[in-house]
């Protein structure tokens, strides 16, 4: 009976206490609220305080709390030697600290290598290395490292020069136009000068050239320049336009004179409204005074001036013909170009004699299309601004353009080479005609060395004549020198009298005049 009511006093008791203690949780916070790791305290004598187990450790572990991680045991260290003891205890080397539970490698094992850190390294490798690259690119390109952009960007660096590609010739450089595009060169150009002269000498001079060849020509213009000045902004020179192989003509020629300005050339060709000007303007270190006034001259010659030059009306330089005087040549004459509308002294030439070409009268000596063998069209520009020119010559003398020759100076050998184009001669001769800065002077009327040429239309027929005397194209004809036309004539070369000695012998191809032209 004792031990029941005991066991009731327990009964009470505890249900007492448990009518004291709230079942539920209060939604605000304990004022002092238990920690988790510490044991819960029953009152004693209560039937929770005397169920066993509470204090075994494996029981407080499964009352721990579901979101609080449980620790992995550690594995037990091996027994330090008392060395590495002590100088764990007294922070090892100087500087460096002790180790501490995290500084241990996974898994236990010492000595282990970390990836993280090996990737690390050779990723600071990588970069580094590329650095180094750019900076030395940018120190060769002759940039500065860090300008401007950053490291790596292939955006244009201020400051930074182009290295030039390697070419075989020297192309100039470029400013940039308006819009970014290529615009005129920054330096004077001798392309764009050849460029120039050979428009402007179509645009000038194509037509002239057309009517005297009978066709179209075939090919760009010869441009040659002379001379050019110190610093590449003046420069003189020749241009021709190239004969057909079907014509006989003369080639149409013409000087030039061009200078940089403001970015472009400035080019004036002879009989044009700009070559006076740019004469004028030329450095003396160029041309001297006495030339560009000769050549200004033969530029503004006019063409009632230059027939007054040539048939006596005015004083003119006393011309004669282009061989030894005294020496007979035959005279000759090509097919007419263009059909009955073209004049039948339009392409006079002469065969004959040593082979000699002498030049008519003193002036300047010009060669165009030459060459390096000596073939070349010469001109020699006279002192009234006459000039005579000579075609199909070879050896012709290594001088200056420009150089002053005599009358009767040798200026060349008659050939057949055809630098400038044209129709191949039968025969080594020389091609002979007059000219002025605007194109050639007609012949008829011409009085040169004794002789005065005629034209007559109808029939269409060109020949030499003096006092009664005339002279056919295929007939012989003597050099009498820079005499008047009205002097006595000289005797006439005898039947089979070969050209150039006047002695008796074998007749040349042509013969005589026939006694219908004398």
């Amino acid at each position: 009976m004792v031990r029941r009511d005991t066991r009731h006093a327990s009964r009470h008791a505890h249900a007492s206490s448990r009518a004291r203690t709230s079942a539920r949780p209060s939604a605000s916070p304990p004022s002092n609220p238990r920690r988790p790791d510490e044991e819960p305290r029953w009152p004693e004598g209560s039937w929770w305080a005397q169920q066993p187990g509470w204090s075994d450790p494996a029981r407080k572990a499964e009352r721990r709390r579901p979101t609080e991680p449980r620790r992995r045991a550690e594995p037990r260290r091996p027994a330090e030697p008392p060395r590495d003891r002590e100088r764990r205890r007294s922070g090892g080397h100087r500087g460096r600290r002790a180790p501490g539970p995290r500084a241990r490698p996974r898994g236990g094992r010492r000595g282990a290598p970390d990836r993280l850190s090996i990737g690390a390294i050779v990723l600071s490798c990588v970069v580094g290395l590329s650095l180094l690259g750019v900076a030395e690119r940018a120190l060769l390109d002759g940039g500065t490292v860090g300008a401007s952009g950053t490291v790596g960007d292939d955006s244009p660096v201020r400051g930074r020069k182009e290295r030039a590609k390697p070419d075989k010739r020297q192309v100039p450089r470029r400013a940039p136009g308006p819009s970014g595009g290529p615009g005129t060169p920054a330096a004077p150009d001798p392309e764009a000068l050849t460029a120039r002269v050979r428009a402007l000498t179509l645009e000038q001079r194509g037509e002239i050239a057309r009517r005297a060849y009978g066709a179209a020509p075939s090919r760009p213009p010869v441009v040659d320049t002379a001379r050019t000045s110190a610093d590449g902004t003046w420069a003189f020179g020749t241009t021709a336009i190239p004969v057909p192989a079907a014509s006989a003509a003369t080639p149409e020629i013409a000087f030039f004179a061009a200078r940089w300005r403001r970015g472009r050339w400035e080019v004036g060709l002879s009989g044009g409204a700009a070559f006076p000007g740019l004469l004028a303007a030329m450095p003396a270190t160029l041309m001297s005074a006495d030339e560009a006034g000769a050549l200004r001259r033969y530029a503004g010659l006019t063409a009632e001036r230059a027939n007054a030059l040539v048939n006596g009306s005015r004083t003119g330089d006393r011309l004669m013909l282009p061989w030894k005087s005294g020496a007979v040549w035959a005279m000759s004459a090509g097919e007419p170009p263009g059909g009955a509308t073209a004049r039948p002294l339009g392409s006079l030439a002469f065969s004959g004699g040593d082979g000699r070409v002498l030049a008519s009268g003193a002036g300047r000596l010009y060669r165009f299309c030459g060459d390096a063998a000596g073939r070349a069209l010469v001109m020699v520009v006279h002192g009234s601004g006459l000039a005579t020119t000579y075609y199909r010559v070879r050896s012709v003398p290594r001088l200056r353009d420009g150089s002053v020759v005599g009358r009767g100076e040798p200026i060349g050998r008659t050939g057949s080479d055809l630098p400038c184009g044209g129709a191949a001669a039968p025969r080594p001769e020389v091609g002979f005609d007059l000219r002025r800065g605007a194109g050639t002077v007609p012949l008829d009327g011409a009085r040169i060395g004794g002789w005065t040429f005629r034209e007559r239309a109808e029939p269409l027929l060109g020949f030499a004549e003096r006092g009664d005397l005339q002279v056919l194209p295929g007939g012989l004809l003597a050099n009498l020198g820079p005499v008047p036309a009205a002097d006595d004539p000289p005797p006439s070369p005898l039947p089979g009298t070969p050209p150039g000695d006047g002695k008796p012998g074998r007749a040349e191809p042509g013969g005589a005049p026939s006694p219908s032209a004398s």
